[in-house]
């Protein structure tokens, strides 16, 4: 696999944007994407991916560093830009519009005509699912409808890189399985995408690697499984009293869920998984099952993301 996307020491910094101060955006980003894999790129709200986002696109410049796409240097240059499709978080059209005058539009604009464009335009919405739609105006259109149309968007110059921003937020379930589907469609076609979201279980779902950004700063990166590693052990157990109850849990024991006779408990990675089965049989508890329990992105997000913030306060 070749990288798509590199970045050496990327900053941005905006010049007394907030009282006269410096906003230092973003600091030394060193950040590889390969061909042909879904990037997450993750972070709570002014960590610096926007940021990221619009340098890469070539629509603000870095202070420093360096920005190579497909293996160039001149990352702004429209021929470059015709390589990277770009679907920003709640793309609106003009409702007026049809589904297939929207891509026209965007069509001419990368510069496509005739029958070329006609051809890219039933293609593109093909592939998302919105065929039946096509004529109908946009103010017709659901929230899911409408992001299935930027996605076409998207895709019409039949892009190498597609960069989405919070492509699933504000989607019901099955819309949700259905732009998952696509997107995973797209890389399993050598497509390779950046998907920033804070849906992190819809990025946990379909991401091959991610990164975390935090105060402008990037945090962690690697693959699910080098990140998300097996922190504790879950215990099944069956009915139990309200006395073991409580010494479970001054143990240091976490009662996950309690559905009648059936109740997760949590051993954290700093309590001894033998002493929390000695003490469910000294306490007449009945085991069912002793698995263990892998941290999930969310959970791997907050404490990577925590500790970020307690070491800017310290400093």
């Amino acid at each position: 696999m070749s990288a798509v996307i590199e970045t050496q020491d990327l900053t941005k910094i905006y010049e007394g944007a907030f009282k006269g101060q410096d906003v230092h955006a973003l600091t030394k980003l060193n950040l590889t994407i390969e061909a042909g894999e879904i990037f997450g790129y993750l972070g709570p709200n002014g960590s610096g991916k926007t940021t990221t986002i619009k340098m890469l696109l070539g629509l603000i410049f870095p202070t420093s560093g360096k920005i190579r796409i497909l293996g160039r240097k001149d990352f702004g240059s429209p021929a470059v830009r015709r390589k990277i499709g770009f679907l920003p978080e709640g793309a609106y059209y003009p409702d007026f519009l049809r589904g297939e005058e929207v891509l026209s539009f965007f069509g001419k604009l990368y510069g496509l005509g005739g029958a070329d464009l006609r051809k890219r335009i039933d293609w593109a919405i093909e592939l998302v699912g919105m065929k039946h739609a096509r004529k109908r105006l946009v103010r017709g259109y659901s929230k899911g409808m409408r992001q299935r149309i930027g996605l076409a968007q998207a895709l019409l110059s039949n892009p190498d890189i597609l960069i989405l921003d919070e492509p699933t937020t504000g989607l019901d379930p099955i819309a949700r399985k259905e732009i998952r589907d696509i997107l995973s469609n797209l890389r399993d076609e050598g497509k390779t995408l950046l998907i920033s979201s804070h849906e992190l279980l819809e990025v946990e779902m379909i991401s091959n690697r991610v990164g975390i950004l935090s105060n402008g700063v990037l945090q962690t990166m690697g693959t699910l499984d080098e990140l998300l590693t097996s922190r504790d052990v879950l215990l099944q157990v069956g009915a139990m009293s309200a006395e073991a109850s409580g010494k479970l849990t001054a143990a240091g024991l976490e009662i996950e869920d309690q559905v009648k006779d059936n109740v997760k408990i949590r051993v954290p990675d700093q309590v001894s998984v033998y002493d929390a089965l000695e003490l469910c049989k000294t306490q007449n508890v009945p085991l069912l099952s002793v698995a263990p329990r892998r941290e999930t992105l969310e959970e791997l997000f907050v404490r990577i993301v925590g500790a970020a913030e307690r070491a800017k306060e310290q400093s």
